[in-house]
């Protein structure tokens, strides 16, 4: 789903490491998640995550700590980060957990900054002609937007990439 706010519920995480410009495949984490509610069919039919298919995942009472652990020290790249980090927040709440604290990068900052506009994830990885597409599946997105990153680094200059780091302090819930 797309609204915490209605229940909508976390139902698959990947992260994809990037060091010195170079996604590190190897070092992913990636795991479907046990929402703990039912799945609509309309939101299955987006993602292909259906409710047989995460009955024996892990639910977020043990996926947020590893989550979290993996990202400490790092600084995370989300294509509209407010998105996923307001999923995180309430994957916290529902787990009894603070909210992340966490710095990040939004590729849609540095779209706006390099094309003048927000451009969408699709549309950014058809301009650098990555031939991944967007499956709404996590390891399969996060590795296009990290492609991505990295072209986007490379155009603003790496040495500038201080400049549109922000701050994660959770969400008002």
């Amino acid at each position: 789903g797309v609204n915490p706010e209605k229940g909508d519920r976390i139902v698959e995480i990947a992260l994809v490491p990037i060091f010195k410009g170079r996604i590190i495949m190897e070092r992913a984490f990636i795991t479907l998640v046990n929402p703990m509610v039912r799945i609509p069919a309309f939101v299955e039919k987006v993602h292909g995550i259906s409710n047989s298919l995460v009955v024996n995942a892990p639910p977020m009472d043990e996926v947020y700590p590893r989550v979290k652990s993996f990202l400490r020290g790092m600084v995370p790249v989300f294509h509209n980060g407010k998105f996923d980090l307001t999923f995180l927040d309430y994957a916290a709440k529902d787990v009894g957990q603070f909210p992340m604290d966490i710095s990040y990068i939004d590729t849609q900052d540095l779209s706006k900054e390099i094309f003048g506009e927000i451009k969408s994830l699709e549309w950014m990885a058809r301009h650098f002609s990555i031939t991944e597409r967007i499956s709404h599946r996590a390891l399969e997105d996060a590795v296009v937007t990290a492609k991505v990153f990295i072209r986007l680094a490379k155009r603003v200059g790496e040495e500038n990439l201080g400049r549109f780091v922000k701050r994660w302090l959770g969400r008002s819930i």
